[in-house]
């Protein structure tokens, strides 16, 4: 019961003593490694959230609650030496993490069961789709994770777009245009979410940042996505086309669904 307690607490020191080691001094540099920095956090929040409301037994939502903080460890080494987020351009930055966590014995607060199922969350949460051999728990927090990420990085991208000045990094070095890839498109005519690999413009990115409204796994999330406006947001900066109007309408149709 108190290791449960005391989780959070010792998460959080640790992840604030590994990432801080990637500060260097130049502030364009420190920015991407802050932005990562909030961003875990934030996750780890949304995790403690959607635990809530889902009900989850204590002991699972602590785990949950780490998994959250520590499934983009991987991406403060793949910056320091790559200098992108983008995994095709670099490692998949969720098998780094796991390596990571591994190697620099960063959940050594938690019972090797448990630390096991984090590492291993984090090794898949970044895949396109989950593997079919995780056991219950681990695919239950893998996809408390996932659903939390989506929300968080929704945060993040809105943001940007709020800004008119597009931060290369965070939108993957995309180029901007209203041109929508054929790979992109044949996936959303399937009612699918595309793989990141075939993204080639901005508008490729928005209109997948939409069909994760295909792989929230819980009605938290499902309720937060549309409470929030995120699919109104991304929508009203999106070309005005018959094509992106008809796939945004089936879009909106299954997330009311999902809520109802």
């Amino acid at each position: 019961m108190n290791y449960a307690a005391n989780q959070p607490i010792n998460s959080a020191s640790v992840f604030s003593a590994y990432t801080g080691t990637f500060l260097t001094g130049s502030a364009e540099f420190d920015k991407n490694v802050l932005l990562k920095t909030e961003h875990s956090r934030f996750v780890q929040s949304e995790c403690r959230q959607l635990a809530e409301a889902e009900r989850f037994p204590r002991h699972l939502a602590a785990i949950t609650e780490t998994a959250g903080l520590f499934h983009d460890i991987g991406r403060f080494e793949q910056l320091r030496r790559y200098n992108t987020f983008v995994d095709a351009r670099s490692v998949d930055h969720g098998r780094m993490g796991c390596e990571v966590l591994l190697e620099r014995r960063l959940l050594a607060f938690l019972p090797e069961e448990d630390a096991e199922l984090v590492r291993r969350v984090t090794a898949v949460h970044n895949k396109r789709r989950l593997p079919d051999n995780l056991s219950g728990e681990t695919r239950l927090v893998a996809q408390a994770v996932r659903d939390a990420d989506k929300l968080d990085i929704m945060r993040v991208v809105l943001n940007e777009y709020a800004k008119g000045k597009l931060d290369e990094l965070v939108i993957l070095h995309l180029e901007e245009s209203d041109r929508v890839s054929p790979r992109v498109l044949a996936h959303l005519e399937q009612g699918e979410n595309p793989d990141i690999a075939d993204f080639t413009t901005l508008t490729d990115f928005k209109l997948a940042q939409l069909a994760w409204i295909y792989d929230l796994n819980f009605p938290h999330s499902r309720r937060e996505f549309k409470a929030r406006g995120f699919y109104d947001q991304v929508t009203a900066t999106l070309p005005d086309t018959p094509q992106i109007n008809r796939i945004c309408r089936r879009l909106l149709e299954h997330l009311n669904a999902g809520i109802e």
